[in-house]
Formats: C-alpha cells, structure tokens, sequence
C-alpha cells in the first residue's frame, strides 16, 4: 500500500521519481497506469484535502510530476491588516483579512483552506454557523472555507456576521495547510487580531446595559472605566446659544483605540426659572464643596433621600456643592459609552431613568452621539432634557423610548445635572440609569 505518511515529510523539496514510486509502493515491475494518479485513483485517495488543494492533483485533465510537488506552506501566508470593524455583527460584508502571497510563491490554481473557530479552540455553543450570514468559498452551512489564488500578490476572505441578539466570545481566523486527513492538518495558523475582540450584540444590548457589572477597570481622580462606560466625575459645560453665550465642553470619546474630542450638545433650555430668579446657565461650576461621582446600585437598595427600593440594578450619577451665583445649574459627571453600534432610521433606543432633587433642583442631558468625523456636523440626537421646578422631589422611573432621526453610528451620553431652584447656592442632584438598549 502507499506510505502516504511520506508525503507531509516532503512538503517543500523536489523528489525524483524513485522517491514518488516509493512512496506510492510502486514494484520495479508493475504496471501503473496514469488513470491510477488521478484523484480517486488507485494511489490518490477521493476528496482528500492534502492531495487536491496542497498538491493540486486534479480529477482529471493533464498531470505531471509537478502535481505531486509542493513548495509552498504556512511560512508563504502573511497576515495583512484587516478592516478594523471585522468582528461586528450588522450584516455588512467585510474584508475578514487579506493574505500576502508572498511574490507569487502559491501558484496560481492553489487553494487555502480556513476556519472560523472561537478564539479558544474549543467548541463554543454560543457560536455556530448560523451566526454567519456568508463567507468566501463557503463549504455548505458550516464554519469552514475555500479560496482559490486567482492572481499573484494577496487573496481575501470576507465574512459577514449576522445581526445578532447574544453577545457571542472572542473569534480566531484559523488557516490550515490539509494533512493526509482532512481533520489532522499539517499545520495552523491562527490569527486573531481586532477579530478576537469580543462580538457586541448590536440589536437589543449595550454592554453592561443594566449596570450588574461592577468591575472597575481603571479609575483617576476624574475618569473611571467601567465594562462599556467611561464614567468622568467632572463640572462639564452643555452648548448655550441665548443670552450670555458661551461654548460647550469637549467631550473627548473613544472608539477601538480611536480618540476622537466632540463639543458637548446645545442645550435648548437653558435658563430654567427658579423661585424667585431666573438662571444664567451652567458656565460656573460649584464655587466651594463639589463634588461629582457615582456609585453602582442594586434592585433592593433604597433611593437616595428615601424609603423606596429602586427595583433595578442602575448606576446612580450625583452632584453636590455651593454655587457660585443663585439659581446656577451646575452640569456633571457624566456617563458616556465605549460601545458604538450602526443605527438606521427603522431603530429605536429605549432606557429608563429616575432623577432626585439633592439640595436643590436636578437638571439632567441624555442624547445619541455620532461617530463621524467633523464636530461641527455630527449628529448629537437629544433624547432627555428635564428640569425640576421645586426644591428636591423624586420623578420616578421613567422610560424613554426615541426612533432615530439619522442612519449613524451611536454611543449614549447621560449628564446628571443640579439647577439652584432656590437662588440659595445650596444645590446637588442623582441620576439614575438601566436598560440601556436598542429595539
């Protein structure tokens, strides 16, 4: 019988003919026909990865010595940088990766057998192929595929993973070089590159939509990180446009590594009236005893200043501090996500939130932030803007539900906010946010 364990040890060097005779256990003296080297033959076995795609012994048609020579392998394949957004799940067909054939070292005709596979190795159920929509050279309805090298410099594989309502784990592009059995390759090589980050549902969650993780990443005297938050504990500015204008804040946001610095929205409402005097807006920040932070609540903790469980886990933002003329409002912290999700007009978001006057009136911001690339032209679709007209009180939860005005990429923005109702400089407020999601 053959020995075809000779084969894989020959990958990559010229043999004579005597060595492939040997190989196939050919007798000095026996007969051989060429229909016997075909795939299928006698000596080729049927469907076999190794001598179809590797050595490229054809079914049927001219054959050669050089069909049973290879001198290419996994040393040949370079990574080249993919499309940084490969791993989202929208449907939109992507580059996965493009691979360098080194200056035509894989003869055109060849094939490259790949696998999508969690970033593991091993099985993961909340992975299967229905979460992929199509891939290049797709084998059936599975998670596997074939390219064929049409033309010297690079071939690439595209994927495009469907909308999905879980949040699946970390994937790894893995490109194999067939052994003698399909399943027991010559060699792997993985590649996992901004594919192994991990796959946010873009269709009803955010990350940590509801606040139950509380893990701190990384925390400074302003900016807290959270698992998709970023928490920044300080006096920030909304736009004003009337009266005694001035600019908003820059809000600096980060996307996959990409820091990008957008002026905080206008605000429409501005100079709310208060008991006795109207404001000026919200460009002074307390003037003595501020104080902007958060804390993590869970469904039996008790609202601030009351007797009533909240019924969520939620994140509380609160203010609190002297201001420096009467009937101030005094913006800050601020929650804004690390999550960017691919909105069209046919979406809508939806969260809930509660808002308590502290020592005096709470004035709260939410809105839609797009990922664009001019500040003064990218969407900033306000979804919240409340005022209290009274010293404290609790507005209870609330649900807001809003379509999308513009086909964008989004993140969410909440300000917690604090309006001197009074004009007694005594202020601060609490923000209360959960279910962050899209429907």
């Amino acid at each position: 019988m053959p020995d075809y364990s000779l084969f894989p040890t020959t990958q990559g060097t010229q043999f004579s003919f005597d060595d492939f005779r040997s190989s196939l256990d050919v007798g000095n003296n026996q007969p051989i026909s060429f229909a016997d080297l075909y795939a299928g033959g006698i000596y080729v076995p049927e469907n076999n990865n190794y001598f179809t795609l590797i050595l490229g012994v054809p079914a049927s048609g001219e054959i050669s010595l050089q069909s049973f020579q290879s001198s290419y392998s996994l040393s040949n394949l370079v990574f080249v940088t993919p499309d940084i957004s490969n791993h989202q799940e929208d449907g939109v067909t992507r580059t996965l990766i493009s691979i360098d054939l080194d200056a035509g070292h894989i003869p055109l005709g060849k094939k490259i057998y790949y696998e999508l596979e969690p970033n593991t190795g091993t099985s993961d159920p909340d992975f299967t192929a229905n979460d992929v929509v199509s891939m290049s050279g797709r084998i059936g309805n599975t998670l596997t595929g074939i390219v064929t090298v049409v033309s010297e410099g690079n071939v690439s594989i595209t994927v495009s993973f469907r909308a999905d309502v879980e949040t699946e784990g970390d994937i790894a592009l893995r490109i194999k070089l067939p052994g003698l059995s399909n399943t027991s390759p010559i060699g792997t090589l993985d590649y996992t590159h901004t594919v192994a980050s991990s796959l946010a549902d873009t269709s009803t969650n955010f990350i940590n939509l509801d606040f139950a993780d509380t893990t701190i990443l990384s925390t400074s005297s302003l900016i807290t990180e959270i698992n998709g938050w970023t928490i920044q504990k300080q006096h920030l500015r909304l736009g004003k446009t009337t009266g005694n204008n001035h600019n908003a804040s820059g809000i600096t946001w980060n996307n996959s590594g990409v820091n990008r610095t957008f002026s905080a929205p206008t605000d429409p409402t501005p100079t709310p009236s208060g008991n006795g005097g109207t404001s000026a807006g919200d460009y002074d920040n307390f003037a003595a005893a501020a104080n902007f932070d958060y804390e993590f609540k869970s469904p039996t903790d008790t609202v601030e200043g009351g007797s009533t469980q909240l019924g969520y886990s939620c994140i509380r933002l609160f203010n609190s501090g002297t201001t420096t003329n009467g009937y101030d409002v005094v913006h800050g912290p601020l929650l804004k996500g690390k999550v960017w999700i691919p909105l069209t007009t046919s979406d809508s978001v939806r969260f809930k939130w509660r808002a308590v006057g502290g020592g005096d009136a709470y004035d709260i911001f939410a809105w839609l932030q797009e990922w664009g690339t001019n500040n003064s032209t990218d969407i900033q679709q306000v979804l919240l803007n409340q005022t209290q007209n009274s010293v404290g009180g609790d507005s209870g939860w609330q649900t807001v539900t809003a379509s999308v005005n513009v086909n964008g990429t989004y993140s969410f923005a909440f300000l917690c906010g604090t309006f001197d109702y009074s004009g007694g400089t005594a202020a601060g407020a609490n923000l209360y946010v959960t279910d962050i999601e899209v429907i």
